[in-house]
């Protein structure tokens, strides 16, 4: 019988890129596509050519080189589900470890053990090969038929777009509109919970708060205790219902796409997101600026690149060596304090959501912001980390939190001084975290601090308890006449959830 045509692991290897190009076509250019498609090509002729040598037979060969294909592209998407459940951390000898970096082992031992199976079988695999050149086939043409319907039904689309936004840029009114910061300082803990576990006094920064004009609600509690929950809750002023709780793909695209941001772009605000390292790259399709910090390696590419390698098995590598190869966790955080900076001088109305994972671990910062001396795998907090099982007696990863909440405390004093001085209309500004220190007490994991500058209105409607789902429900009502209903200052995190 003569042998099949080996075309199934090279279908296989650009099916990916046009199944992501597919998906994402409004925002990418199919220029993209090009130099990772090659790049798929080419290296899957040396994977399928190293297989032949080992295994005698291109059919073997192939079959490999598609297991191999299967379980690399694969990669990104099982470690985004586990995430989804709530498995983006596992508990190992006392030792908190990523998911991805249990998964690659894992990986490695499914690969092994599948080569191992197809290189010691007497079958000749001729028949199952046509089976996959004919599923590669069919994968490549839904996705090639996909593009093709979106591209006509959109032919359009773009002539249309570009009339609405004129239409809507003529009717903006935004002539004596403030800008509007809403600044997240992920894990900082409120001043009770300080002094209560750190023996920590941070009244001199509530005090330089109040002098300036804030009003700080010092008995302040998140909503969810969880960065993925509490952002689209408090963006989008909502509680989430059980399902939607457990659904995590809706609630990112309540956090990218939020309400509090349309509510101001309507109003002719301009939207600004500013990261540092919080790289949320799906916000680029409706903030109008987006900044986060890139160094140099493979982040220079282009998005749809990168988005495309984020989904593969080599994406682990990838962070783990910039992780050690350079400063970015340090310049990213110092990168959003000087974006942050430069806002007053966009002649727009603008609102900023800026989300800075500080002092939130990786501890790169000592108090007077230089590199702190402690174990490096620790302080990256990328491999390996102990956050979640702190003492406060013993281990010095408490230290070293206080020490960065103490240095990024510094940065938002210079930050607000700056921002106040260089803003013509004097400026909105919300100062919150969207969790506590949960990794010592349950309670201690919802205390927050939460602090607003308000000025030319009366902000006596402001409380001590006030909850982040109530933040933008309170400013929208002072300042745009809004009628937003204010919610119970509920803690709604995961344990509700069993109760219901």
């Amino acid at each position: 019988m003569k042998k099949p045509w080996v075309i199934h692991p090279f279908l296989f290897a650009i099916f990916p890129v046009l199944f992501l190009f597919a998906y994402n076509i409004d925002e990418v250019p199919s220029s993209d596509i090009i130099l990772p498609s090659l790049v798929a090509i080419i290296a899957t002729i040396i994977l399928v050519i190293l297989a032949r040598l080992v295994s005698g037979s291109f059919v073997k060969g192939g079959l490999i080189t598609s297991y191999f294909l299967l379980l690399f592209f694969s990669f990104g998407h099982v470690r985004d589900a586990m995430t989804s459940i709530g498995l983006n951390n596992l508990a190992i000898l006392g030792f908190y470890i990523q998911n991805q970096f249990i998964l690659g082992p894992l990986w490695a031992v499914l690969f092994t053990g599948g080569a191992i199976l197809v290189l010691r079988a007497r079958r000749d695999f001729s028949t199952f090969t046509i089976s996959l050149n004919v599923m590669a086939i069919t994968l490549i043409a839904l996705s090639l038929v996909n593009i093709a319907i979106h591209t006509i039904r959109t032919a359009d689309y773009g002539t249309e777009k570009m009339t609405e936004e004129s239409t809507a840029l003529s009717t903006d009114n935004s002539g004596n509109l403030p800008d509007i910061y809403y600044i997240i300082l992920d894990g900082y803990a409120r001043q009770d919970t300080l002094e209560e576990l750190f023996g920590f006094d941070n009244g001199e920064f509530i005090s330089y708060l109040t002098s300036k004009g804030f009003y700080v609600a010092t008995q302040s509690c998140c909503n969810y205790s969880n960065t993925d929950m509490s952002m689209p809750s408090s963006l989008n002023m909502v509680y989430f219902s059980a399902e939607e709780r457990l659904e995590n793909v809706s609630l990112m695209s309540m956090w990218l796409d939020n309400e509090v941001a349309r509510f101001l772009k309507e109003r002719g605000y301009s939207y600004s997101y500013i990261g540092g390292n919080l790289d949320l790259r799906g916000m680029k399709q409706y903030a109008d600026n987006y900044y986060v910090y890139e160094s140099g390696n493979i982040f220079r590419i282009t998005d749809f690149a990168h988005e495309l390698v984020r989904t593969t098995a080599l994406w682990p590598f990838l962070r783990f060596f910039q992780a050690f190869s350079d400063d970015h966790d340090r310049q990213s955080i110092l990168y959003a304090f000087d974006k942050l900076a430069e806002i007053p001088s966009i002649e727009k109305p603008t609102f900023v959501y800026a989300h800075i994972l500080c002092p939130h671990f990786p501890f790169v910062f000592d108090r007077d912001g230089n590199l702190p001396e402690q174990n490096i795998i620790l302080s990256k907090g990328w491999l390996l980390s102990k956050g979640w099982l702190w003492d406060t007696k013993d281990d010095f990863m408490a230290d070293a939190y206080l020490d960065q909440l103490i240095f990024v405390t510094k940065k938002v004093q210079v930050l607000i001084d700056e921002i106040i001085a260089a803003s013509d209309i004097p400026p909105i500004i919300i100062l919150q975290s969207d969790h506590g220190v949960r990794e010592i007490a349950e309670e201690h994991g919802k205390r927050i601090l939460n602090a607003y500058y308000l000025p030319g209105k009366d902000s006596s409607s402001l409380y001590d308890t006030i909850s982040p789902v109530n933040t933008f429900r309170l400013i929208f009502n002072i300042y745009f006449n809004a009628d937003y209903e204010l919610l119970e200052d509920e803690e709604a995190d995961y344990k509700l959830l069993e109760e219901e």
